[in-house]
């Protein structure tokens, strides 16, 4: 099979940090090959240094024999080079439709031999892309009112407008739903036969049924590559990425080990709360309840409104009706500003980290005076609990790997001290044993430090691991609410609003 994508010898140093170091990989023309391994171990970075986003600072690029290790971004898209990226880039002041058909523009690079069908009209193309992104309904609709897993469709269409020989994916499936990444690995599968794939991803059960190769990665070094079946038994990839130990001893179920917490004081109270936009209802008479130590996780399928909750919670977006309280004090009228003076602290979808701030400087930023204190977090406090942070306190968040940026947004929510901790999809994005950091930190702030948690969560075996109560979001409304005891005898019981495929996601927690 021709060779579409070599890797030789490629690596990336920022200052003293070694971020890639001699990495080598090929990808053959119709290859599917995946790049996994724990956060901060330079996936990102060597998906930008194959796109040319970074510049390598030692080995070589080839694209179908040609050097393009100087060649510019664009430069490469012209030899056709597509890719997404770790969050959703679109316009998203811009229609669906006006989205994919900016991206079809580019369908007059020359073909390459990649065999893609014959490109339509302009609008019939879109509606074909929009149609195998499940978006047909929303051609329409501005992308940035879209839920994150939507863009994150829309994106991947996108890209695949553009009819590329060699697609580079980063992180496609965060942020969705265990049907839609099934589609997405179906769509991937179809791809024409002649396109190569570069893909990065947490997602194992994805990866492995798509990649037909995987290279694993680790601060920076190429620990192996092989089949799906070779890397997951290795020894190595166990240890440090899958975090599994076949022989180790037996652990108590979480929702055994952490009991609901019921009848301690309620701290966060919501009493019929609704919200839309533009005239479209997304949530509709929501009530819920969370007591101090409590972990209430909220979960549903992409686009059932769970992001929109926990903005209009923390202020950042109005809600049309409804109250919300905290501690007895009504807060629904108030800015985002002042709920967090009444502890309402915000972990967003995304991070949103200041660009040109260190880890130190996100955590000195000034705190509202609140009206009373609840917990005594700091910024050494931080350091204490997020024990990767400390050694980066000067590093700016682009320096920092997906599951160090997003301890850094916990922390930074932290040392507001909320007594109520909102946290937006915090898991996305992160490898199998930054989620059990994640799984600890936040039983850690409910039990020892009585943080009132209100989750929402696309990972559902997360999800299981540390609530105390589950919230199911259905067309607008909470359809269920359980406990994860109850699901552990009920493996079927969430079928009706995740799908079937829920049963097996939950068997894996």
């Amino acid at each position: 099979m021709t060779t579409l994508l070599e890797v030789k010898g490629v690596g990336r140093r920022f200052g003293e940090l070694a971020a890639v170091t001699d990495v080598n990989l090929t990808v053959a023309a119709g290859g599917r090959h995946a790049v996994i391994g724990p956060n901060g171990a330079g996936k990102t970075t060597l998906l930008n240094l194959v796109a040319g986003t970074l510049p390598a600072s030692t080995g070589r690029i080839l694209l179908d024999g040609l050097d393009v290790t100087g060649m510019s971004v664009a430069g490469r898209a012209r030899q056709g080079m597509g890719r997404t990226w770790q969050h959703p880039a679109t316009f998203d002041r811009l229609s669906v439709a006006t989205n994919l058909a900016l991206a079809h523009q580019r369908t007059g690079c020359p073909d390459h031999g990649t065999r893609w069908p014959r490109p339509h009209q302009p609008h019939t193309c879109v509606r074909e892309l929009a149609t195998g992104a499940g978006l047909a309904d929303h051609l329409f609709t501005a992308a940035g009112t879209l839920s994150y897993g939507m863009r994150r469709r829309l994106e991947v269409a996108m890209a695949l407008a553009a009819r590329p020989r060699l697609l580079l994916l980063d992180e496609p499936t965060a942020g969705l739903t265990t049907a839609e990444i099934d589609a997405l690995a179906q769509r991937l599968r179809d791809l024409p036969a002649a396109t190569g794939l570069l893909l990065v991803d947490h997602h194992i059960d994805f990866v492995t049924a798509v990649a037909d190769t995987i290279t694993v990665l680790h601060h920076g070094q190429q620990v192996t590559t092989g089949t799906p079946i070779q890397v997951r038994g290795h020894a190595e990839v166990q240890r440090v990425y899958l975090a599994t130990d076949p022989g180790g001893p037996a652990t108590t179920p979480p929702w055994e080990a952490n009991p609901p917490a019921d009848s301690q004081r309620r701290v966060l109270r919501v009493d019929g709360l609704s919200a839309g936009y533009h005239g479209a209802a997304v949530l509709n008479q929501i009530d819920l309840q969370l007591g101090a130590g409590q972990v209430v996780a909220v979960v549903g399928r992409s686009g059932a409104g769970k992001t929109t909750l926990i903005n209009t919670i923390a202020g950042l977006h109005p809600a049309r009706c409804g109250r919300i309280t905290v501690d007895y004090t009504t807060v629904t009228g108030a800015g985002p500003r002042r709920r967090q003076q009444y502890g309402i602290g915000l972990v967003p979808q995304g991070r949103r980290l200041f660009r040109d701030l260190s880890v130190a400087e996100h955590l000195a930023v000034p705190q509202p005076r609140h009206q009373r204190a609840w917990t005594t977090f700091g910024a050494d406090q931080m350091y204490e609990l997020f024990g990767a942070l400390a050694g980066r306190r000067r590093h700016r968040p682009g320096e920092l790997s997906g599951g160090e940026q997003q301890m850094l947004a916990m922390a930074r929510a932290l040392v507001g001290k909320p007594r109520v901790l909102l946290l937006d999809e915090p898991s996305e994005g992160l490898a199998p044993t930054v989620i059990d950091d994640l799984a600890r930190i936040i039983t850690d702030l409910s039990t020892g430090h009585q943080v009132a948690v209100l989750l929402a969560e696309q990972n559902l075996p997360l999800a299981l691991r540390v609530a105390d109560q589950l919230c199911v979001l259905h067309e607008g409304r909470i359809a269920l609410q359980t406990t994860p005891a109850a699901v552990a005898a009920d493996p079927h019981l969430l079928d009706p609003y995740l799908g079937a495929a829920a049963v097996t996601t939950t068997e894996a927690a």
